[in-house]
């Protein structure tokens, strides 16, 4: 993640992003960096998982599994999870933008 730090401490879509995960997980906030590993915030699976399915209800977007890490941590840190989620939502906006302009 060491090419997207600096784009994700930038993208205003962060902080709702963090709430969430803050909300779901009762990690606080200030906790919740891009370097901040999952396994040392101890965030449980599940937690994790509840997290991310109100980050898909909210963006309206569905976040996929990262095929490379199936059946193991999805991710490893704060930063990976929010690089994935703002890829996802970026994919779903150019594809609704290319839908709009066919």
């Amino acid at each position: 993640m060491q090419n997207g730090s600096l784009a994700v401490k930038d993208d205003p879509r962060i902080p709702e992003i963090i709430g969430i995960v803050a909300r779901e997980t009762q990690i606080p906030r200030d906790q919740l960096v891009p370097e901040a590993t999952i396994e040392a915030l101890g965030i449980p699976s599940l937690d994790m998982v509840q997290a991310i399915f109100a980050i898909e209800s909210h963006f309206d977007v569905e976040i996929p599994v990262l095929a490379e890490r199936a059946g193991s941590a999805e991710f490893v840190t704060v930063g990976d999870l929010l690089t994935h989620i703002l890829a996802t939502i970026d994919a779903r906006q150019d594809r609704a933008r290319a839908a709009a302009v066919s």
